[in-house]
């Protein structure tokens, strides 16, 4: 077993798809491994949850990217937390249009949710 005191490096695989760790072990010891990176979401999920689920994070920056036919959209929080999420050009085109006249007491001939 590694007992693992101070991370060292994450690298990415050229192609994405493993995540290789150097670390520091209990004895000073630099050890490397990879894994999966879509291994990354059920880490994630082993953790605890904090209990403040309905907490609003404040956005501190955006991306958008094309991904074949769909846009990949990246919420960042000042924090330096990320979320991307894959979507229509339709859902962005609704996203825009609820931004634009949502609240602006105006109708609109159709509504896109």
């Amino acid at each position: 077993m590694i007992e693992a005191t101070e991370l060292i490096s994450v690298l990415a695989s050229p192609d994405g798809t493993r995540l290789r760790l150097r670390v520091r072990d209990q004895d000073g010891r630099t050890v490397s491994f990879t894994f999966p990176a879509c291994w990354l979401n059920s880490m994630r999920n082993a953790l605890p949850r904090s209990s403040d689920a309905d907490r609003v994070h404040p956005l501190d920056s955006w991306s958008m990217d094309r991904s074949g036919q769909d846009l990949v959209l990246t919420l960042r929080t000042p924090d330096g937390q990320a979320v991307s999420f894959a979507m229509k050009p339709w859902q962005v085109e609704g996203m825009a249009t609820i931004a634009t006249y949502g609240g602006s007491g105006r109708t609109l001939g159709t509504t896109v949710h």
